[in-house]
C-alpha cells in the first residue's frame, strides 16, 4: 500500500487527480452531525450526491446515513472542505471509478449489510476509512473481495498522519468478481474490523487524555500517544478493565499519580492487587476506590 504524509497534500504521492475516471467523497453521517445541511451548504445548492440508506431497510435513520458526492475537481467546496475539517475526524474517504455515480451507490448500498463468517448479518460502517482499509487491503483479487466498479481508494489514516492508496489486484484467476450482495466475510477479515472496533476506542481515548490529562504522556506525536495509549489499554485489560470509560477512568488514575505503566508505581502490586480484586465491585467503583486513595494534592477532577 503507497502512503504519504498529510503535509505534502492529497496529491503530495504519485497520484494525481485523473482524467479518465471520476472522483467520489463518501462521507459519514454518524461522524458529521446535520451532514445534508452541511453538504449543501458547503456546495452552496449545487451537489450531486446520493444517500446511501434511501431506498434501503435502514432509510428510516437516513440521518445517519453515508453520502456518496460526486466531485468536480480537486477544487470542489465539499473536498476542500473535507480536507480542512474531516482528516483528523476520519469523516470519509475518496473513490475513484470509470462507473457512473449510480452504478457506484448501488454497489456501496450491496455492502451496507455483511455477512459475518457464521452466517449472521452484520452492519458495516462504510464510510469509516479504517473499516475499508481492513475489507478492501491493498492487492486484493476482485474474486474474493468485492471491489465491484471501485477502482482505487484514497483513505486518510488519522494515526499515523497519512494517505493510503488501495487498489484491486489487477490480474484475476478465473475472471469472475465476487457478488458484494450478502458477501460473506472472511476469519481475516473479521478480525482486522475488530481491530478497527479497538482502534475507534484508542483514538477516543486520546482525545479524551488530549483534553483533561494535558501533558502526561511521554510521547508528542500522535502516531507515537496512540501506540503508548494502546499499551495503556493492553495493561487496562490485564487488569479486567475492558470498557472504554474504565480505560478512561484508569488514564485518570495513572496521571494523578504521574505513570504511565503500573510497573512504575510506588507498590504498584498493592494497586494491581486492588484493581483486579472483583470483590471491591465493578472496574468503576475498583477504579474510584483507588482514585479515593490518591493524596489530594494530587488530584485533577475530571469527566469521564
Amino acid at each position: 500500500m503507497k502512503c504519504w504524509p498529510w503535509c505534502r497534500g492529497l496529491e503530495g504521492g504519485d497520484w494525481q487527480w485523473p482524467t479518465d475516471q471520476r472522483v467520489f467523497l463518501l462521507i459519514d453521517g454518524v461522524r458529521v452531525e446535520s451532514l445534508p445541511r452541511r453538504l449543501y451548504a458547503w456546495s452552496e445548492g449545487d451537489l450531486t450526491a446520493d444517500m446511501l440508506y434511501a431506498g434501503t431497510p435502514w432509510a428510516e435513520v437516513g440521518d445517519l446515513s453515508p453520502w456518496l458526492v460526486a466531485l468536480e475537481g480537486r477544487d470542489d467546496p465539499v473536498l476542500l472542505a473535507f480536507l480542512e475539517e474531516g482528516l483528523g475526524a476520519e469523516w470519509g474517504y475518496l473513490i475513484l471509478s470509470r462507473a457512473e455515480r449510480s452504478e457506484v451507490t448501488d454497489h456501496l448500498r450491496e455492502l451496507i449489510q455483511v455477512r459475518h463468517p457464521a452466517g449472521l448479518p452484520m452492519l458495516l460502517r462504510l464510510a469509516d476509512p479504517a473499516v475499508m482499509s481492513a475489507l478492501f487491503t491493498d492487492g486484493s483479487s476482485p474474486e474474493w473481495v468485492p471491489w465491484g466498479p471501485i477502482e482505487r481508494l484514497m483513505l486518510p489514516d488519522a494515526v499515523a498522519e497519512t494517505w493510503q492508496e488501495s487498489t484491486p489486484k489487477v490480474n484475476s484467476e478465473n475472471g469472475r468478481a465476487v457478488d458484494a450482495l450478502d458477501y460473506r466475510l472472511s476469519e481475516p477479515q473479521l478480525e482486522r474490523l475488530q481491530q478497527c472496533d479497538r482502534r475507534r476506542d484508542i483514538r477516543q481515548l486520546m482525545t479524551f487524555t488530549d483534553r483533561h490529562c494535558d501533558g502526561w504522556l511521554s510521547a508528542t506525536s500522535r502516531p507515537e500517544r496512540h501506540a503508548q495509549l494502546a499499551g495503556i489499554v493492553q495493561e487496562a485489560c490485564g487488569l479486567g478493565l475492558t470498557a472504554p470509560r474504565e480505560w478512561a477512568l484508569c488514564c485518570t488514575l495513572m496521571q494523578r499519580l504521574g505513570i504511565t505503566s503500573w510497573r512504575e508505581a510506588e507498590d504498584s502490586e498493592a494497586w494491581t492487587n486492588l484493581l483486579c480484586d472483583s470483590n471491591q465491585g465493578s472496574g468503576m467503583a475498583r477504579l474510584e476506590a483507588a482514585l479515593a486513595m490518591v493524596p489530594t494534592s494530587s488530584r485533577t477532577d475530571v469527566t469521564t
